[in-house]
């Protein structure tokens, strides 16, 4: 009769342990289908005037977040909803490009034709970033990739939101009055120097 070898059923055990943990977490890597949500709340908007032709500088702080769930059809899998939420600050760059800028000098006026405004750079501003949530489940993982399809995707609501807000008529004024004050700084020039400005087509 064999003896009870309790080491070797302890050390199996064991083993088989170690092995249920690993295939539970290798689950986690399958390919599955998302349903999303995404959304922002963005606050503590400024707009600060610059020296440059990029003449305002727009910088906001924003939320945004994101929830999804695994589904097979219309039906949700158990255990895949996760949800993601980020705080950060961006700021736009937004005025003229300086090459497309046409001078004509005639006389006592000059004639400065300036581009149409647009948005220079925008970028996130670096330190900034903060996770507020980070909750997934056993089967789906946030990943970095996650969170870049979040800033991609805002990235380009938040710059149609200073369009429909006017910060491109705003930072076409502010590179004029820039403009002016550079020309009318300029030592010797006539009393009655005439400066026009006139936007191209």
């Amino acid at each position: 009769m064999k003896r009870f070898n309790l080491g070797l059923v302890i050390a199996v055990v064991v083993l088989l342990g170690i092995v249920g943990v690993m295939i539970f977490f290798l689950m986690g890597g399958g390919q599955l289908s998302d349903e999303k949500r995404q959304g922002s709340a963005p606050f503590n908007e400024e707009v600060v005037k610059s020296f440059k032709i990029s003449s305002l500088t727009y910088r906001y702080t924003n939320i945004i977040y994101n929830e999804s769930v695994a589904k097979i059809g219309s039906v949700n899998i158990p255990f895949t909803k996760k949800y993601l939420g980020v705080r950060y600050d961006g700021v736009m760059e937004i005025g003229i490009d300086a090459s497309k800028l046409n001078i004509t000098e005639s006389g006592d006026s000059v004639i400065i034709t300036l581009p149409a405004p647009e948005i220079l750079s925008h970028t996130l501003v670096p330190g900034t970033t903060e996770v507020l949530f980070d909750v997934d489940s056993p089967l789906t993982q946030n990943k970095v990739a996650d969170y870049t399809q979040l800033f991609e995707s805002e990235q380009l609501n938040m710059e149609q939101r200073a369009i429909e807000a006017g910060m491109l008529s705003s930072a076409s004024a502010s590179a004029k009055e820039q403009l002016r004050a550079f020309i009318e700084s300029i030592p010797g020039l006539p009393e009655n120097y005439s400066i026009v400005f006139k936007d191209a087509n």
